[in-house]
């Protein structure tokens, strides 16, 4: 059973809280406090300059590297639920694929080239393209700035819910080594080492780490006798190089290369609902009759398979609660390995300064084998033209025979016929492997100033992007050979269905998905920020604006069982004018309040698999989606500092929405379509706070609540084509979108002794409302019983800090994480037109003990 806490408890509990921790510090703020029992500044560069927290006029969210250490935050998927209205969530068949929400607006859950993504992701300044390259491991983090809303100025396209930014640690003045090892259940093991060369000539230093990390599954595959290759294992190495060099006082020149290489198997898939072949009626909408998806009758025939591992055939009964165990006919790790250079110039020249920010990354991806069922392979009945009336000898139908076979057909070859076996296969309902490469390349050319009364920047960007995927699948669609075969012939028809020897039947599909795409990008900015009373005066009026070039291209040499005779392709070109403005004013040095308006855009493009037109080869595209966002916001850092309370409203107007479509292809494949049918409206409301309740104790924590109206949803394909695509916006909901964010944290910090060492404690709880995977249950029958849980999940960190080791400093930490077990469905896949879905879901408890080393 979830948590038995409501939605609305929960919001009255986490309120509740808020309001203590802001009494908490009134009975105590007439005395005198030391200095360590405050919160100190957040420097952020949001807006390509360094500026405290408090005084941007956006919702940002800071995460430093000692609170990343603490809660092992290793990659962008570790970051659901610390900021609000904030998720994200694995990928389906990547190791390093992440899922991004933010404000409800969700990139793509689909990991094709193509598709750009809504929530930007940048390393070091540079923009990860690919949404299945987001779960990279990042080391040697300093601090991750979470920027919520429109960055479409001076981040640019596909920034329409947001960015995240990852900003690494420069290498340090002094020499020195810091190490970790770790151990914990799932034979979990991780190791780092980094070690600091300090100033060489004065001028040069240099930072060199290398880090391991790796797991056994945490579900048992029953077919797999090594459980470093179950469901959820995976080895990950790192490395990373990153040296500086000053020009003088005024700039300096730093390189980083970075590389990592990670094995292992995606967390398990598993069978949640099979279908029946119920028809499903045409569905009145506005008065016209639209189509709902139909199922195939994979209930039935699972019912009469024979499964090629007998221990298997338990999991083919679906069920929505956590197994343990999976059974993987198509099991084999899946590989990524990815690199990328990042070269920084920077100088400042007096009147103005100069940053250059040049970058390639490079992603390869080959993945062995995805099983999407768990069930294991299985016997049964296979369908073919050629041996429709094998089986029907000494049926009641036999004497019918003559009757359907082509005239003249010898009685011996109809005898022969009927006396085969109907064939059978041995086969899974859908499975995958893929190969997929990428490379990119990113320019950019900031210059900025500042006087007495403004704050200027001025920009250029370059960005060139090229990939191909390779993808070959296996699916198979369970026919009802009464329904759509043996209902053909008139009167004979009953005869035929009752003799039937095999009614359900599956078509078993090969099909291969090969291409490759290439984009170009660039754009010009410019941002300035005016003081109308001076810098003290305590108002600000910003003001920013962005041009965009994009060109995108896609050849397609197969989308299907063969080879195209003829390549398919596609070219478009976008274009658009992005701005902000927004406006600041401090009540107090302590306390601001500000309003945005801000756009964005997220880049049209290509769906790989979407077909052509009849008798076209041309690869058809989607356009491009905008937003227009109001926002107001208040800043606050009170009572002697000791706590910070952020709060904003925000509402989005969200225009030509993209959004995906299951479909079977004429080759009975499954496959996902793309078009531009949504205008939605967001509108919520966030805060975040950090209070520094004594010496020993502070809190701090989230909440975030989104409220998504569609608009428009024109999918809604009628039965009489005449009558237009239909508006089904009453049947829409939000993909991938937790409409309620919150987590809470209590942490306590004892000195042990004199020399420094201390005790620190942390207790957090993160709460996410469960997700839908797709947008309605007309063109997804089972988008209802696939949504996610509803996420509730305990960690915890005992620390011992600060220990003096031979001239250095050791670090002790016993760490859990989801100690409740909370077995939430993650996210949810509806195979539509094939009649099943099936989920994927959290990790289990984890827990362990890490050691560390500083010299």
């Amino acid at each position: 059973m979830k948590s038995a806490l409501s939605r609305a408890a929960k919001i009255r509990l986490l309120v509740g809280t808020s309001f203590a921790v802001v009494s908490a510090p009134l009975a105590a703020q007439e005395t005198e406090e030391a200095a360590s029992n405050t919160i100190g500044e957040i420097v952020v560069t949001a807006q390509k300059r360094e500026q405290n927290l408090q005084e941007v006029p956006l919702a940002i969210s800071v995460v430093g590297s000692e609170k990343l250490q603490q809660l092992q935050v290793n990659d962008a998927r570790d970051l659901t639920g610390l900021a609000p209205n904030v998720t994200v969530v694995t990928g389906q068949s990547s190791n390093n694929a992440a899922v991004i929400s933010m404000r409800g607006i969700t990139s793509p859950a689909s990991e094709t080239f193509g598709l750009d993504t809504a929530n930007a992701l940048y390393l070091d300044g540079i923009y990860i393209a690919r949404s299945g390259a987001s779960g990279m491991d990042m080391a040697e983090i300093e601090r991750v700035e979470v920027l919520r809303g429109p960055q479409g100025t001076l981040f640019g396209r596909n920034t329409t819910g947001g960015a995240i930014a990852f900003v690494s640690r420069a290498p340090s003045d002094e020499l020195g080594v810091r190490a970790e090892l770790g151990y914990g259940n799932f034979d979990a093991f991780n190791g780092r080492i980094a070690f600091d060369t300090g100033l060489i000539g004065g001028a040069i230093k240099a930072t060199l780490s290398y880090a391991r990390r790796q797991r056994d599954g945490t579900v048992d595959d029953i077919l797999e006798t090594d459980s470093s290759r179950d469901p959820g294992s995976f080895q990950t190495d790192s490395f990373r190089a990153a040296v500086r060099a000053d020009i003088g006082s005024t700039g300096y020149v730093q390189y980083i290369f970075d590389w990592t290489k990670t094995d292992g198997t995606p967390l398990a898939f598993q069978l949640t609902n099979v279908a029946n072949g119920t028809p499903r009626p045409p569905l009145t909408v506005g008065g016209v009759p639209i189509v709902q998806t139909q199922q195939a009758p994979v209930a039935q025939y699972l019912a009469g398979a024979t499964f090629a591992d007998p221990r298997c055939a338990a999991l083919a009964a679906p069920t929505r609660e956590f197994r343990d165990e999976v059974c993987y006919n198509d099991n084999q790790p899946s590989t990524d390995k990815i690199w990328g250079h990042n070269l920084q110039v920077y100088n400042d020249f007096g009147g103005f300064a100069a940053k250059l920010v040049t970058g390639y990354r490079r992603w390869d991806n080959t993945i062995r084998g995805s099983d999407f069922d768990g069930i294991g392979a299985f016997q049964g009945p296979r369908f073919s033209q050629a041996t429709l009336f094998n089986g029907f000898a000494g049926t009641p139908a036999a004497p019918l025979l003559p009757f359907v076979f082509p005239a003249g057909t010898p009685q011996t070859t109809i005898d022969f016929v009927a006396n085969s076996p109907v064939p059978t296969t041995t086969a899974g309902l859908f499975s995958t492997s893929n190969q997929r490469e990428h490379e990119q390349f990113q320019a950019e050319l900031e210059i900025s100033g500042d006087t007495d009364t403004l704050d200027w920047v001025v920009g250029g960007f370059y960005f060139w992007e090229e990939g191909s995927e390779n993808n070959p699948q296996q699916s198979g669609f369970v026919l009802d050979t009464n329904q759509a075969v043996f209902s053909q012939f008139g009167p004979l028809s009953p005869a035929f269905q009752a003799s039937n020897p095999a009614r359900y039947r599956l078509v078993v599909t090969p099909a291969v998905l090969t291409y490759s795409t290439d984009a170009e990008s660039k754009a010009l900015y410019s941002q300035a920020t005016f003081y109308p009373g001076g810098r003290d005066s305590g108002a600000s009026i910003t003001a920013g604006a962005r041009y965009s070039w994009d060109e995108k291209s896609i050849l397609r040499t197969q989308n299907g069982a063969a080879p195209l005779a003829v390549a398919e392709q596609g070219d478009v070109n976008f274009g658009k004018f992005t701005w902000n403005l927004m406006g600041r004013y401090e009540f107090s040095p302590d306390v601001s309040v500000y309003t945005r308006i801000a756009t964005g855009y997220r880049s049209g493009g290509f769906n790989a698999s979407d077909p052509v037109a009849p008798g076209g080869s041309t690869v058809p595209n989607f356009d491009e989606e905008t937003v227009t966002s109001y926002e107001i916001g208040l800043k606050s850092q009170l009572f002697d500092n000791r706590l910070r309370f952020n709060v904003a409203g925000y509402h989005n107007i969200y225009e030509g929405l993209a959004v995906f479509q299951p479909v079977l292809t004429g080759q009975g494949t499954f496959q996902t379509v793309v078009r531009n049918a949504g205008k939605v409206k967001y509108t919520g409301i966030e805060a975040d706070f950090q209070a520094v309740l004594s010496d020993n104790f502070s809190l701090d924590g989230a909440i975030g609540y989104v409220d998504v109206n569609f608009k428009e949803l024109l999918t809604g394909q009628p039965v009489n084509p005449a009558d237009g695509v239909q508006n089904i916006a009453e049947f829409a909901n939000p993909g991938y979108t937790s409409p309620l964010t919150a987590n809470l944290a209590a942490n306590a910090v004892f000195p042990l002794s004199a020399n420094g060492t201390e005790l620190r404690m942390r207790v957090g709880y993160t709460y996410e409302d469960g997700k839908y995977s797709f947008n309605n249950v007309i063109s997804s029958p089972f988008n209802e019983e696939i949504r996610g849980d509803n996420m509730n999940l305990v960690d915890a960190q005992i620390v011992i800090d600060k220990i003096p080791l031979g001239g250095g400093e050791a670090r002790v930490m016993i760490w859990g994480k989801n100690l409740t077990d909370d077995n939430n469905l993650l996210r949810g896949i509806d195979f539509g037109p094939l009649g099943y879905a099936g989920g994927i879901f959290g990790l289990p408890r984890t827990y362990g003990v890490t050691l560390g080393f500083n010299y």
